[in-house]
Parts: C-alpha cells; structure tokens; sequence
C-alpha cells in the first residue's frame, strides 16, 4: 500500500512539473547598454557589446546563447554571437557581454550615411537560446535612438522607443 502510495505521489509531481514546463516563456527584453572598440584593422572591427537582458517572466530565465543584429539608422552595423551561460532572475535582468564585429566597408557606409543628424536610430534583434528539458530559442527585438550631440551638460545616451 505504501509503494503504491509513493508512485502516486510521484506520478502527480510529474504532471505538476510537466504543467508548469507548459507555462509559456515571454521573449526577453534585451536592451543596448555599451559598445565598446576593441581592435581595428583595414579589413575588420572587433567590438564588445553589452546587453541588459530583462526576464519579465515568473521564473528564473536559464540563457544558454544568443544571436543578435545591430543595425544604425536602418543599415545593418554588427553581428555577433554568443554561448555564454547565465541565469537571468525572475523579473529581474542580468548584464551580458557579447562579442562582435564588422567589416570595414560597412562602418564607412554607416559614417557615409550619418549626415547632420543630431541622433541615430537603432534596432536590436535576434535570438535567444534557453536551457530546459526542451532547446527553445526566443525571438527578442527593440529600438530607440542615440544621441550623437546632446545638450550642454549632459552624456550621449540610448533612449528607447
């Protein structure tokens, strides 16, 4: 009697954490936080980009990889990639460094294509890759400006949409 008790009981902590698998998984909220120059040559650029990764979720957000594309003024600017691994917390959010670069053609097309403006657009978007019983990706996307010339005082700055 008391094995058949026990195998209920894990049958039913089963379905409970099956059910709770099905939840479904909001996209995280993935922000532009620095771009930082890390090496220039005549054909390539290295940069490092730090994102802000924002889990709106009710639980823990195990990221596993993430892909992205940066685009300025809606020309593409940087790729990058990659498999680091960190835990963001539930609705909380978590800084992670991802490396990327482009060629040197596009940034000369980007600066070709800057003008008088005061400020720049900017969209990120790509994947991100979750940990689980099942590899899931999520999509991510977001925008805003860059202010090349700000008022008196004050530092340029990312200002979302």
């Amino acid at each position: 009697m008391r094995q058949a008790l026990s195998q209920v009981a894990l049958g039913f902590l089963l379905l409970l954490t099956a059910c709770a698998a099905l939840e479904p998984t909001l996209a995280p909220r993935v922000r532009l936080a620095d771009i930082t120059l890390l090496e220039g040559g005549l054909l390539e650029q290295k940069m490092r980009v730090e994102l802000d990764i924002g889990n709106p979720n009710n639980f823990d957000l195990p990221l596993d990889g993430l892909t992205f594309t940066l685009e300025l003024n809606d020309r593409p600017l940087v790729e990058g990639f990659t498999n680091e691994s960190v835990v963001i917390p539930r609705l909380g959010e978590a800084r992670l460094p991802v490396f990327a670069s482009t060629s040197l053609l596009g940034l000369i097309r980007q600066v070709m294509a800057l003008g008088q403006g005061e400020a720049l657009s900017y969209r990120l978007s790509g994947r991100a890759y979750l940990t689980g019983l099942a590899r899931v990706s999520v999509p991510f996307e977001t925008g805003g400006t860059l202010e090349l010339l700000p008022d008196e005082g004050r530092e340029p700055s990312l200002v979302p949409l």
